[in-house]
């Protein structure tokens, strides 16, 4: 990128495409295979500055609109062209996305945007019947009508406070609520990201991650934009179906970045086969970030190990920090270094090995404060992370209010500067972050805190464990005698080999006791995909803990440890 630094997404696509518009901005493989779209600079300008022009003759900005586009061009293309528009963009799911009805519903509740954006097609399903029926007051815009017509005239670069989209949190089980980002915060973290990846124009990648998910459309979309690379993209679907294409696509564009959760390198080294992926070369793989769950060293050196043959470099492994608050990237390591452990004691107990994640880059802070005083922390002990900077969202979108609120209950001010507290545990060790878990996964158990992510670890890491799919430890309320303790979930293999469940479970809830000091209240074993999950794979263990509590959850089997009688000092 040359020149002074864009101000926007406007000025930094309309800049791109004067300089260099028949320069290729983006592809999309249709099954992760064939390329069916692809566009420069030059054309992607062009679509976005159409849609920008139809909603402003339609009087849709600058307020919220629903983006409810399936993976593909036509989603990116929209969504700047609600950005061109001054419109407030919110990506969601594909609205005859059947999985996503509930939380598009619930979008549309807590955000009220005045239309949806989707494929014609879309507005026949029953997801948008049901829709329309509570919300008779949202108007549908086709996104093939809002590609057609005249490029808008005096685009102009937005206030940098503007807001520019609404990111909505997955994983709650409460009302959803969406994270403003402006103009400031998404350039502010654009360049943070290109600091800390050390990356340039001439670099590319191939993405299968969601397009309505920040690490998917910050990181694999508008970061390459931003560099004026090139991006291939794919649904996840295509993913999820053959891990394969995805390491096919990498070699067959030459890409030197991409990217996932933790889950996904897992899932290519067990499933992939050395059939499927003959003559691949991985070896222009340069950077390949991990973030948006626990990151796993043995999960990373296990993929190292199953692709070096075919070129690929362990040093390419980037961990890294962030969350939609802080509009996507926080802490990030140097490229080309792989993975950092380190030993963190927690609580007093045996050390356990963390993954670094990196310093905070370009004028961004990072602190550990004590959870319930909100005080500094000392150097090497566990905090929770609070997090300071330009890419730091000002609040959630209330549209009661008409705009922008903060969240004046997870903002502490510490030596003048405000900082924002994420609910990620974590501990500083020289200069680098440590993420350890989140205080909702934490249980209290005999005075102990019991980490939900150690517990899983622990089980993952048994040889018995390979018959196993997911594993989520969930805190639940255990008996009068136990203020509260932990539940193990495991899904059965994929692969469909048998399994005896109850000694299985309970050489589980043994390797619990001997590493952590405490049995679980239940171990339970369900089926394969049973755990709950986001659209972007993370473990949902409360809307998991939810269903597990009503009922709703399918159980193989169940397993309740003997308890030892409390002795009387106990009971004193």
């Amino acid at each position: 990128m040359t020149g002074a630094p864009a101000a926007s997404l406007l000025s930094m696509l309309r800049d791109h495409a004067q300089r260099d518009g028949a320069r290729p901005a983006l592809s999309f493989l249709v099954r992760g295979e064939e390329v069916s779209d692809e566009a420069t600079y030059g054309a992607l300008h062009e679509a976005a500055a159409i849609v920008a022009g139809n909603l402003a003759a339609a009087s849709l900005a600058p307020g919220p609109l629903l983006l409810a586009l399936p993976q593909g061009l036509d989603f990116v293309r929209c969504f700047f062209g609600c950005v061109y528009a001054g419109a407030i963009a919110i990506p969601t799911p594909g609205l005859n996305d059947p999985r996503a009805a509930q939380r598009i519903a619930g979008i549309v509740e807590a955000a009220r945007p005045a239309a949806v954006i989707a494929p014609s097609e879309a507005f026949e399903s029953r997801g948008w019947s049901s829709l329309r029926e509570r919300h008779p007051e949202v108007a549908f815009l086709s996104a093939g009508d809002l590609l057609r017509g005249n490029v808008a005239k005096d685009l102009r670069n937005p206030p940098p406070d503007d807001v520019a989209f609404l990111q909505f949190t997955s994983g709650s089980t409460s009302r959803p609520k969406g994270v403003a980002i402006t103009h400031r915060n998404i350039m502010a973290n654009l360049a943070m990201i290109k600091a800390a990846f050390g990356q340039v124009a001439s670099d590319s990648t191939v993405s299968w991650l969601p397009l309505h998910h920040d690490m998917g459309l910050i990181g694999c979309v508008l970061e390459p934009l931003y560099l004026g690379a090139q991006a291939i993209l794919m649904a996840p679907i295509a993913f999820l179906q053959r891990p394969a294409r995805w390491l096919k696509a990498m070699a067959r564009y030459g890409a030197t970045t991409a990217g996932a959760p933790n889950f996904a390198y897992e899932f290519c080294a067990r499933m992939i086969t050395d059939d499927q992926i003959p003559e691949v070369d991985l070896s222009r793989w340069r950077l390949a970030f991990c973030g948006s769950e626990p990151i796993r060293a043995a999960t990373l050196a296990g993929f190292a190990q199953r692709f070096r043959s075919h070129g690929f470099n362990e040093k390419a492994f980037y961990p890294c920090y962030g969350l939609a608050e802080a509009t996507l990237f926080v802490t990030g390591g140097r490229p080309g270094t792989g993975v950092r452990e380190r030993k963190i004691v927690r609580n007093g107990s045996a050390p356990v090995s963390v993954v670094s994640c990196g310093m905070p880059r370009d004028g961004a802070s990072v602190l550990l404060l004590q959870p319930d005083a909100g005080r500094p922390v000392p150097p090497g002990e566990i905090g929770e992370i609070a997090v300071s900077g330009d890419q730091v969202s000002p609040g959630f979108w209330d549209p009661d209010a008409g705009g922008v609120e903060p969240d004046l209950d997870r903002t502490v001010a510490v030596a003048g500067r405000s900082y924002l507290r994420t609910g990620d545990l974590g501990a500083i060790v020289e200069g680098e972050l440590h993420v350890v878990g989140r205080l909702k996964n934490m249980a209290i158990i005999r005075g102990a805190n019991i980490y939900a992510e150690d517990v899983e670890l622990t089980v993952r890491e048994l040889p018995e464990a390979a018959q196993l799919g997911a594993v989520a430890a969930l805190p639940v309320a255990a008996d009068p005698t136990v203020t509260e303790g932990l539940a193990i979930v495991c899904e059965a293999g994929r692969a469909g080999a048998s399994v005896d469940p109850e000694p299985l479970l309970e050489r589980l809830a043994g390797a619990v006791a001997d590493a952590h000091g405490f049995l679980p209240h239940d171990l339970f074993l369900v089926p394969a995909g049973a755990i709950e999950r986001t659209l972007s794979g993370k473990l949902q263990r409360a809307r998991t803990a939810e269903r597990l509590a009503k009922g709703e959850l399918p159980v193989l089997a169940r397993f309740t440890p003997r308890r030892p009688v409390s002795s009387p000092r106990e009971n004193a």
